[in-house]
């Protein structure tokens, strides 16, 4: 879902607490880090190198943008 919930925006940035809202609903309870875990487990799967992401970008106080190539 947070894969599918990037590519419909493709170069948007998305916050922690967007992602949130549209991923695990309205009631989730915790803590909004749990974006950046799965952000990281995405990566593994979509990234050449996770470790330098081309595809799945940080956006420095922002959040997260989808760049496809």
């Amino acid at each position: 879902r947070l894969l599918c919930e990037m590519a419909a925006a493709p170069h948007r940035v998305f916050s922690r607490e967007t992602l949130l809202q549209r991923v695990w609903d309205h009631g989730f309870f915790g803590d909004e880090r749990i974006v950046d875990v799965h952000i990281r487990r995405l990566r593994t799967k979509v990234e050449r190198d996770p470790s330098a992401p081309r595809v799945v970008v940080t956006v420095r106080g922002l959040g997260y943008r989808l760049d496809p190539q």
